[in-house]
């Protein structure tokens, strides 16, 4: 295993930095690095788990893909303050008035986001535990449609497909619910 992984990671690593570079190009190259070396190891642990038999390209660029979002998403926390000439110009610094506006539209973005996840933990709350699992499954765990039949049971990937179908809609109706009560 270890030499068709070594082997795996000599074919596709500039692959997968190009790649990532030019669709993620707010990501710096040591970031980009860290995060297919994430990848791998993520790759590893998947294939240790049985979760898939060997590596594959695309599924490899789907987990760095996932990691350079969720990259990003750190990214936009941050508080970038910028300073501009008129500032300059009127107190060699950013005005406070600036930096407080900032930060309270940061704020109440954060509760909005806050808001959003306890919805949305609430809307799968009140879901069939068999629903929670496949959705879970697929967008959390990041499984194929394959490997949820089959933990699962089910005939085949479309049929889990089916019904995560289902169940997608369920959690809609029950959004829809929390969202305007009706």
């Amino acid at each position: 295993m270890e030499k068709i992984f070594a082997q795996f990671i000599k074919d596709y690593e500039q692959k997968a930095m190009n790649t990532l570079s030019s669709r993620y190009s707010v990501l710096s190259e040591e970031s980009l690095r860290d995060i297919i070396q994430d990848s791998y190891v993520t790759l590893y642990e998947n294939i240790a788990a049985k979760k898939i038999n060997e590596p594959h390209y695309p599924y490899f660029l789907k987990i760095c893909m996932n990691l350079s979002l969720k990259a990003i998403s750190r990214q936009g926390k941050h508080i970038v303050v910028g300073i501009n000439e008129n500032d300059i110009q009127q107190k060699d610094t950013v005005s406070m008035h600036k930096v407080e506006s900032i930060l309270q539209v940061c704020d109440e973005h954060e509760s909005i986001v806050n808001e959003k996840k306890q919805l949305v933990h609430d809307a799968l709350g009140n879901m069939p535990t068999r629903c929670r699992e496949l959705l879970w499954s697929f967008y959390a765990n990041e499984l194929s449609w394959a490997t949820i039949a089959d933990q699962y049971g089910l005939k085949n990937a479309d049929t889990a497909k089916s019904a995560a179908s289902r169940c997608r809609q369920t959690f809609k109706e029950k959004l829809k619910n929390l969202l305007y009560g009706k």
